[in-house]
């Protein structure tokens, strides 16, 4: 017997996304977080994509309960018209993504402790609501 397909249910909005997305950047600017100037590797371009918005990325995957780096790239490649609003860059690569997540200690099933911190009611080794 056939297994049942099952509709994966969104938990994300394009305006619960913009609402955070407006949110955390006041956050940021209030708390006067830097957003450091980075190269790729040692003699490498600078990042086109700034910190805040990998940042934002790793904030919606762990809304979104995405359990790994190409379903974090899927979901920022469906929703980047909202995530990247304003900015005229095109959708980051599935590996940079992945290379800049990892950068600032997010993983795909373990979320960064900067997360963690901005929302203590998550489990850390899950990420779920305590």
């Amino acid at each position: 017997m056939a297994k049942p397909v099952t509709k994966r249910v969104r938990k994300l909005s394009r305006e619960w996304i913009k609402r955070t997305r407006t949110d955390f950047r006041e956050f940021l600017d209030e708390t006067r977080f830097p957003d450091p100037k980075r190269r790729e590797g040692s003699r490498g371009p600078e990042w086109k994509y700034p910190e805040w918005l990998i940042m934002l990325i790793a904030i919606l995957s762990v809304k979104d309960k995405r359990k790994n780096y190409l379903d974090i790239h899927k979901m920022t490649t469906d929703y980047w018209d909202v995530i990247a609003e304003g900015m005229k860059l095109k959708p980051i690569s599935e590996r940079q993504l992945r290379d800049r997540l990892k950068k600032i200690g997010h993983s795909a099933r373990k979320p960064a402790t900067f997360i963690l911190q901005l929302f203590p009611g998550l489990d850390p080794a899950t990420g779920r609501q305590r």
